[in-house]
């Protein structure tokens, strides 16, 4: 038996009001998110690991040779990654000193922006509908409390899970990677539902020339052909990629991404020559993709497990709410208005990804991270319509019985994960540091 979910009279009451509480508790929401996942003792912990200093003393030395075109470490070229983390990073040291706090400052503050733009897009963007509507207004009233809830939701669920937090708390590229493609594609979309060449559209898809050049200028020509490659997948499938390349003015939307990320590349490429050209493009973008680089091998199944784990306690919704998108439907979807679109897009864009980095050889369990968003979109508009108009559903209910049976497991190895640390020659005092921050407590 089917039955909506009604807002209580004194909510109701307090809602009409004071509307200002629909953008005060919001705001309040994602503060506390923020201050707890990115920047509650986020310096507490030295650099970790070999990559966290390499960045943080690449980006020192921008400090004190005064050259930001190219990254040292050590007196030694680093053309590792573009040059956009170096400069976050050295702007935070000359604003709080060259500390561990202002070296993972950019990344925290990369998942807050995710964060904020995935709550205000999720309002804005997802006119999911109602399978079962009654009247009009009942209709409105469920539509209205499933924007809210998904808003809410997603926002929760990007946020608050393993790898999010893990990376927002990192020294490193990889969330700033993860947030400026997230955004670009919610850009993308927010044009895409639009009316045709109204000024809201062309904003959208501005938003997503700009952020796509930003994570060119974080991580390489991944930041681009990601997102092109889940926006032509889902274009192809709902059959609209002619329409909708004239409506982005993919010429005039060039000119600005190339205006964006030319110089720098222009610049480095003059300076250092076949050397920058071979080391970055050569070593770091075809031969990750072709070959195992750094010894980061692992099995075709390996990212499965990534987003299990990391995406907990969301990751066990993951397959009932990719089956609620009904993605198999694609005629159905193809005479489907745009606004109703949003869950078709999060599948193909988290397949996309998935796909593309199962099929790379070198695999890191970060190449996971530009997907959260997208299944953070799903387990929020799988969540909204089942809390609005509940259904008894066996798919629901093992999904919460085996959520509980793998955080209780998971809860427990985390308590008891400090004999399993290991010494690291490289940093034998690891598995002190990590039990004096009580990571293991709170992980727990």
């Amino acid at each position: 038996m089917n039955r909506s979910v009604s807002p209580s009279p004194i909510g109701l009451k307090l809602w009409k009001s004071w509307p200002w509480l629909r953008w005060a508790l919001p705001l309040a929401w994602l503060l506390l998110i923020s201050a707890i996942a990115f920047l509650w003792q986020l310096g507490s912990v030295g650099l970790i690991d070999e990559t966290e200093p390499l960045f943080a003393e690449a980006a020192r030395q921008m400090t004190v040779t005064g050259d930001w075109i190219t990254p040292y470490f050590n007196g030694e070229t680093r053309f590792d990654k573009p040059p956009l983390i170096y400069w976050l990073m050295a702007i935070a040291y000359q604003l709080i000193g060259v500390n561990e706090w202002a070296a993972r400052l950019p990344s925290a503050l990369a998942a807050i922006a995710l964060t904020t733009a995935g709550f205000y897009f999720l309002y804005s963007c997802s006119h999911q509908g109602s399978k079962h509507q009654g009247s009009k207004h009942q209709g409105s009233k469920e539509h209205s409390q499933s924007r809210w809830l998904a808003a809410w939701i997603g926002s929760g669920a990007i946020a608050l899970n393993i790898q999010t937090i893990v990376w927002a708390r990192s020294g490193v590229s990889d969330m700033l990677l993860s947030a400026c493609m997230g955004i670009a594609l919610f850009s993308f979309f927010a044009g895409y539902v639009q009316p045709p060449q109204s000024n809201q559209q062309r904003r959208g898809y501005l938003g997503f020339y700009i952020f796509a050049a930003l994570a060119v200028l974080t991580k390489g020509p991944v930041g681009i052909v990601i997102p092109g490659m889940v926006i032509l997948a889902f274009l192809g499938y709902v059959g609209q990629l002619p329409v909708i390349w004239r409506e982005m003015r993919v010429l005039w939307g060039s000119v600005v991404f190339l205006v964006m990320t030319l110089p720098w590349y222009a610049v480095v490429s003059l300076i250092h020559g076949r050397a920058y050209l071979d080391n970055f493009f050569g070593y770091h973008n075809v031969e990750r993709f072709t070959s195992v680089v750094n010894n980061h091998a692992a099995p075709w199944y390996f990212y499965f497990l990534v987003v299990l784990v990391g995406f907990i306690p969301w990751s066990v919704y993951l397959p009932m709410a990719i089956a609620h998108s009904q993605f198999w439907r694609r005629r159905y979807w193809q005479h489907q208005p745009r606004q109703t679109h949003l869950g078709i897009f999060a599948v193909i864009w988290f397949l996309v990804i998935f796909g593309f980095f199962s099929i790379a050889i070198t695999k890191l369990p970060s190449y996971t991270l530009p997907l959260l968003p997208a299944a953070g979109i799903l387990v929020a508009i799988l969540w909204s319509q089942r809390i609005v108009r509940p259904e008894r559903s066996p798919g629901m209910i093992v999904s919460h019985g085996f959520n509980l049976l793998f955080l209780g497991i998971l809860a427990w190895a985390v308590f008891n994960s400090g004999p399993w640390l290991g010494d690291d020659p490289v940093m034998p005092e690891l598995p002190q540091l990590v039990q004096e921050a009580n990571l293991l407590v709170i992980g727990g």
